[in-house]
């Protein structure tokens, strides 16, 4: 069977789109068309430059006009054994192989050729993605738009901390008046992280919703599909089901201790012997709340990639058990239920 591309504007449509069965007046993710080309464009040029996948890296390259451009590229990670994208880059960057030039040369026109002419129809480079790369696309634009967090936290300035100490204060009272401070900054993390597990709870129940789904179907899958070893499917859905239930139940915890955290900066400020005590104390005290932002940051895109790569690789794990079904009919039938009901892009 010839293999179905898909251009931006049908990837639009299916990305922002419910899977069956849900009806919303609100799109499932709202993206635009110029975000999905944007993202397409760094991922055509990161794999052209060979780019390793989820790492954003500062490239130059040369655009349609022959100027060089230095921009963050970015590769995303893809999933299925075919993952494949055409694009009008590939005229400036990739060799045209012997087989797209006999063709050529036969009257036949190729998925490039299509290419060119949408390219030079429009004057927006075109793209074509078979149905492995559009599943990743999507995924992708689910990471950063539904599960993962926009921090908004940053350490006071120098000048807010600078307000909120006087020397006074200071001498009276050192410990009340650094404990507050520390217990403030320490709400206000515990604020952002609440916001962040939110997500992580409604990533976990959409996974319930899943998991609970597949589990009704066991006795079903056990009695058409002999063939398949069920220990390690079962096996896989219970370290899907343990992961998720501990990524709902987690607590907040503090990198650091304000007792400890206090007894640092008294130390500083009683070494402190000019007229510039104040300003020293409030560039240490920026300096500390700097350091724990980044620290709580990368612990939380740490665990939020984790969070996200579980469910597409537990996803893409199913689609690739149940097409070991022998049984034609069952296997559609499993295999359209991820689709239908859970959105999941299957090349079959």
């Amino acid at each position: 069977m010839k293999e179905k591309y898909y251009n931006v504007k049908e990837a639009l449509d299916y990305i922002r789109s419910y899977p069956s069965g849900r009806i919303e007046k609100e799109f499932y993710m709202d993206i635009t068309e110029k975000q999905i080309r944007d993202i397409l464009k760094k991922d055509v040029l990161g794999q052209y430059r060979q780019l390793p996948e989820g790492e954003h890296i500062i490239e130059s390259y040369i655009n349609f006009q022959g100027d060089e451009v230095v921009e963050t590229l970015y590769v995303f990670p893809k999933f299925g054994k075919n993952s494949k994208i055409l694009s009008s880059w590939d005229n400036l960057y990739k060799k045209e192989d012997k087989l797209v030039k006999q063709l050529q040369r036969e009257g036949f026109k190729t998925t490039e050729d299509k290419i060119r002419e949408e390219f030079k129809n429009s004057g927006k480079p075109a793209y074509l993605m078979n149905e492995d790369y559009l599943f990743s696309l999507k995924l992708e634009i689910e990471r950063r738009q539904l599960p993962i967090k926009i921090f908004h936290i940053q350490p006071r300035t120098k000048s807010t901390i600078m307000q909120l100490i006087n020397e006074e204060m200071l001498e009276t009272n050192f410990e009340l008046t650094i404990n507050t401070l520390l217990e403030e900054f320490e709400q206000r993390l515990k604020e952002d992280w609440f916001e962040n597990q939110k997500l992580c709870i409604e990533q976990a129940e959409k996974v319930g919703e899943l998991l609970e789904d597949i589990r009704g179907r066991t006795e079903i899958l056990q009695s058409v599909a002999p063939e398949l070893a069920l220990d390690s499917y079962n096996s896989r859905l219970k370290e899907v089901e343990e992961f998720y239930n501990n990524l709902k139940n987690q607590e907040f915890t503090l990198s650091f201790e304000i007792e400890e955290s206090v007894s640092k900066f008294k130390k500083f400020y009683m070494k402190q012997a000019n007229k510039n005590v104040i300003s020293s104390l409030a560039d240490k005290i920026y300096e500390f709340e700097k350091y724990q932002c980044n620290k709580y940051k990368e612990k939380i895109e740490k665990e939020n990639k984790n969070r996200v790569i579980t469910e597409i690789s537990f996803k893409w794990y199913l689609v690739e058990f149940y097409k070991n079904i022998n049984d034609s009919f069952w296997r559609e039938d499993f295999l359209s239920n991820l689709e239908d009901n859970f959105g999941v892009k299957i090349n079959r």
